[in-house]
């Protein structure tokens, strides 16, 4: 992937502060899908491209979260129609897999119309309380195009929405609107984890 090198101003606020850019993420290099907000800058086509192929094929949160919950899902033998051994759980594995490709689609489109952005932004505190507080929190926040806080619509809709249309191919009995809310917070919780092990991961210095 490219770098971004040149600093930048925004044009719709010239007095700014100069915002430096970073490199966006490669195949397994997930810290590169984090951020500082000195570092930020509003995304391009290519670097959301690059990015949403990094979150939903690369990323090892995506991988630990799909396999563990598939593995989950076998243990407790659900469904139970999907019968057990290796066939079981790869009915299993993939079922998570074709809905965190849903969910990563949805919230990448949704991130895309309103402009927002789709990285982790690691926190300006100090405190181990305070930065896994942040971690928590910026599963359900993200920065506009302005760099402003707002509210992650695109994540958390994309977290419940994945549920209910992967519900459409599951057994009857698994397929209820509550089995869709437990899983999309399930998922959201996972997330936060994952979240909290990226803002103590070392920082990358920006280039």
């Amino acid at each position: 992937m490219a770098h971004a090198q040149e600093a930048h101003v925004s044009p719709m606020a010239p007095d700014d502060p100069v915002i430096k850019s970073v490199s966006i993420a490669g195949p397994g290099k997930f810290r590169r899908s984090v951020i500082t907000r000195d570092q930020f800058h509003s995304l391009t086509g290519k670097e959301r491209w690059g990015l949403y192929w990094h979150q939903t094929y690369w990323s090892p949160g995506a991988a630990f979260s799909n396999t563990a919950r598939a593995v989950g899902a076998k243990l407790n033998d659900e469904p139970t129609e999907w019968g057990t051994g290796m066939e079981g759980y790869s009915k299993r594995l993939a079922n998570r897999f074709a809905r965190s490709a849903i969910r990563e689609s949805i919230t990448a489109v949704g991130s895309a119309a309103l402009n927002y952005d789709v990285r982790y932004v690691k926190c300006d505190c100090k405190g181990i309380f305070p930065r896994i507080g942040h971690s928590i929190a910026w599963n359900f926040l993200t920065l506009n195009r302005n760099g402003n806080t707002v509210l992650n619509a695109p994540r958390i809709g994309g977290a419940f929405a994945a549920e209910f249309i992967g519900n459409t191919w599951m057994p009857t009995g698994y397929n209820t609107a509550g089995d869709a809310m437990r899983s999309g917070s399930m998922q959201l919780g996972l997330r936060s984890l994952f979240n909290v092990v990226r803002e103590f991961a070392p920082r990358k210095k920006a280039k």
